[in-house]
């Protein structure tokens, strides 16, 4: 008898693999493909604003030219943390919304 419905496909587990020391050994960690956005988002939120204090102080520290390379990341840090806060403002409310 033949099947009128395929099988569905498998989920991948799996869809981006981090910590794995530039190819050194099998990655440690890794984004589940069924991730909750919003959960994502405060995690991402969470770690930039570890990067962007630690790079704040060692602005501080630094003299040039190392400086003005940390002060560089502190602004990429910046616009990274300010666009993550955005989108876990806007999903709020369109959840109180909605």
């Amino acid at each position: 008898m033949k099947r009128i419905v395929p099988d569905p496909p498998i989920p991948t587990p799996f869809r981006t693999h981090f910590s794995s020391c530039n190819g050194a050994h099998a990655p440690l960690f890794a984004v589940r493909a069924d991730a909750d956005i919003q959960d994502a988002l405060a995690h991402l939120s969470a770690a930039l604003t570890a990067a962007f204090e630690t790079n704040a102080q060692l602005c501080e520290m630094l003299s040039r030219p190392l400086a003005d390379l940390a002060w560089s990341t502190y602004q990429s840090l910046e616009i990274c943390q300010a666009l993550s806060e955005a989108l876990l403002t806007d999903i709020a409310k369109k959840q109180a919304a909605g």
